[in-house]
């Protein structure tokens, strides 16, 4: 109303200490929890995104074909390789024989490499290919293999690869992949060395272990597929949409006998 003043005093409300003490203390805990459901968050996405399994041969029986595995001819024309499951050491094994022949053992995946780097075998290889040299395209031809297949684009590939890679599937029926890198016993060339296929450029064999150096024993590997993949095609991978092993005489004419144990993949350690 007019001529009349209106005063506004302002209150102030003082916490006592013990209550102030006691919403820090309800904070610290309300974030802790935060943090905690977080990490159990983080655990959870981990587990959701586990190791891919690759079918164990050691689970299964000898004489019993490999469950989950399939065996792929490379060409009508081609005589196949002879897998069967045996007993080495009272462990149950891919025993591989190959005569003049060449045919797959494959199982499918999906698997991002950089969540899961870390590939482990082993393999024991019996009876070289003495003719056999890893950089001659008419002598090309392996004990022992083990192949990973990458997806990408294959917009991206040349005339020549594009072309090569339609050859391939009419011959085989099997389209190939955008990229394949391959562990190989390799003849005539450097341990740890790289040598590119003759027949397209998306095919690099790695040499894991090379002419008779140990021969007719156990060899154990560990490799990183992210650190391969890039030094072998100077690129990033995409994923993993297969891993085949082989043991190839068709080439030589020779005479090949290689044993494939279980084979996985990990996270980086």
């Amino acid at each position: 109303m007019e001529g009349r003043l209106t005063t506004t005093r302002s209150i102030t409300i003082r916490m006592p200490r013990s209550s102030k003490r006691q919403s820090q203390a309800a904070d610290t805990a309300s974030r802790a929890a935060l943090c905690i459901l977080g990490v159990v968050a983080l655990a959870g996405a981990a587990f959701a995104q586990s190791a891919p399994e690759i079918p164990r041969f050691s689970t299964g029986q000898a004489g019993a074909p490999p469950a989950g595995w399939e065996h792929i001819p490379l060409s009508h024309s081609k005589k196949p390789t002879e897998y069967q499951t045996v007993l080495d050491d009272g462990v149950v094994v891919l025993k591989a024989s190959s005569r003049s022949s060449a045919s797959l053992m494959g199982v499918r995946v999906d698997f991002d490499p950089r969540a899961f780097p870390v590939l482990t075998w082993r393999w024991k290889v019996t009876q070289g290919i003495s003719g056999a040299e890893t950089a001659n395209r008419a002598r090309e031809d392996a004990p022992a293999r083990l192949m990973v297949s990458f997806a990408g684009d294959m917009r991206k590939l040349g005339g020549l690869d594009r072309a090569a890679a339609a050859v391939a599937e009419s011959i085989s029926g099997q389209p190939l992949p955008y990229a394949e890198l391959m562990y190989v016993w390799g003849s005539k060339v450097a341990v740890d060395s790289i040598t590119t296929s003759s027949l397209t450029s998306r095919i690099r064999m790695l040499a894991v272990s090379v002419d008779e150096q140990g021969l007719g024993r156990w060899q154990s590997y560990t490799r990183n597929l992210v650190e391969d993949y890039r030094r072998a095609f100077g690129e990033e991978p995409g994923r993993v949409t297969a891993i085949q092993l082989l043991s190839d005489t068709d080439n030589t004419g020779g005479i090949a006998e290689a044993f494939y144990g279980d084979i996985s993949v990990g996270p980086a350690r």
